[in-house]
């Protein structure tokens, strides 16, 4: 058995017994780890408040063949800001079981941390709408993963494409210009010049700027859509969380497509 200190990123929390808990932490590695808790929910256990939901801590751990007790917990920055409004709330809870979907405990994925900070941080401070903080999380995310789609040039021809003149599908997670977009068929969307532009920003910008642009109106309607049919398509999954996401506005939950 030995003993590591690590900054980490509370995701999930269930609890089991009478003053037990098991938490899914990010690492500040990108690691996915699953930890156990004993006792954390006794009154006035010393760490307790640094084990809990989005909390951003430094864990002392205890590791033996792979599974991980906590011996300790600092707090480093609390993101329960999230709680004052029951959408950012939602949403957060959806990038968390979208973040955990998509991280493996054998690898180190340092963007993931990064992002899912980022947008926490958006999120609990309002400086940016959830409308627009879950785009632009669901596609690094997926580039990142290994799911990067190709905005220029055409995949078919390979003209270079203006920003009003793009067209992409999800299926193919590549873009095309207008005149193969027509041939190849309705699997290709034209996209809004903003949304084209918006995608192209969250895709390549260092990740702690990859929140900052605003987008409205159908612009930012049409990237909502698209990041979230190309999670859905590529993740081949959906999200319970998600589901109650959408609860909230009455929006029609999309079915993934193969």
């Amino acid at each position: 058995m030995q003993q590591i200190k690590l900054k980490c990123l509370v995701i999930r929390e269930v609890d089991f017994s009478e003053h037990d808990r098991y938490i899914t932490v990010l690492t500040e590695h990108g690691r996915k780890l699953e930890v156990l808790c004993r006792g954390v929910r006794r009154k006035n256990k010393a760490g307790a408040a640094a084990a809990r939901l989005f909390c951003w801590s430094e864990l002392e751990l205890f590791e033996r063949r792979g599974k991980y007790a906590l011996d300790g917990a600092s707090l480093i920055n609390s993101f329960w800001g999230v709680t004052q409004d029951v959408e950012a709330y939602a949403l957060a809870c959806y990038l968390a079981e979208l973040a955990a979907a998509m991280s493996d405990p054998g690898e180190d994925v340092p963007a993931l941390t990064r992002l899912f900070l980022g947008a926490l941080h958006m999120l609990s401070t309002g400086k940016r709408a959830p409308a627009l903080v879950k785009p632009a999380f669901e596609l690094r995310l997926m580039a990142e993963s290994g799911f990067l789609p190709q905005l220029a040039p055409c995949a078919v021809c390979g003209a270079e494409l203006r920003a009003d003149g793009v067209w992409f599908s999800v299926r193919a997670g590549t873009a095309a210009c207008g005149g193969c977009a027509a041939r190849l068929g309705a699997d290709y969307r034209r996209l809004p010049e903003g949304t084209a532009a918006a995608m192209q920003h969250i895709l390549t910008s260092e990740l702690r700027r990859v929140y900052a642009f605003t987008l409205g109106g159908d612009s930012l309607r049409v990237l909502g859509e698209i990041c979230e049919d190309y999670v859905i398509y590529y993740a081949d999954r959906l999200f319970d969380s998600l589901r109650f996401y959408h609860s909230l506005s009455q929006l029609p939950l999309p079915q993934p497509r193969r």
